[in-house]
């Protein structure tokens, strides 16, 4: 997992814009501010995923921080970022070996294999949500017979309904 926090770390770096115009307001209800990334699923949905909760906060910088969820088969660590988006991430050169653009509940998504991380079977799957994007970094803990990004893609679904636009 320390992998693909430093990818993600660095491809957020440099900082990004939401989108949201200059002079824009935001609607502190509506904001990935109140998110917690520890909170997006209930134990129950973790449980249902092979997850195990509480989530162990993981700070990929602060401009990401995270949660951090074991589990078998897989585990996974998520995050939000406030400064970037879907669109900005892909944008970012040399940090993706594979990123696949895509939707979820209407958002703009993407699933994405960070560079060098093919082997270990890590895979972040990306959804904009609240003026930022959500990344939701999940590994087969090496077992080839687990597509991470299938199941990434599987917990964005689980997520996305309940978080701001």
């Amino acid at each position: 997992m320390a992998v693909s926090g430093t990818v993600l770390f660095a491809a957020s770096c440099g900082g990004g814009t939401t989108g949201s115009g200059e002079g824009a307001t935001e609607d502190p209800a509506s904001s990935l501010g109140q998110v917690d990334p520890c909170t997006m699923l209930s134990p129950e949905d973790l449980a249902a995923f092979g997850l195990r909760g509480p989530g162990e906060p993981d700070d990929n910088g602060a401009s990401e921080p995270g949660c951090y969820f074991p589990g078998d088969p897989i585990s996974g660590t998520f995050f939000k970022n406030q400064e970037m988006t879907v669109a900005t991430y892909g944008d970012k050169p040399g940090i993706w070996e594979k990123y696949d653009r895509s939707q979820v509940d209407g958002r703009a998504a993407a699933s994405g294999i960070a560079t060098g991380a093919a082997e270990a079977g890590v895979c972040s799957t990306l959804f904009d949500a609240g003026g930022g994007v959500i990344i939701l970094t999940v590994s087969n803990k090496g077992d080839s017979s687990i597509d991470a990004c299938a199941e990434g893609m599987k917990i964005a679904e689980k997520i996305a309904p309940k978080l701001p636009r």
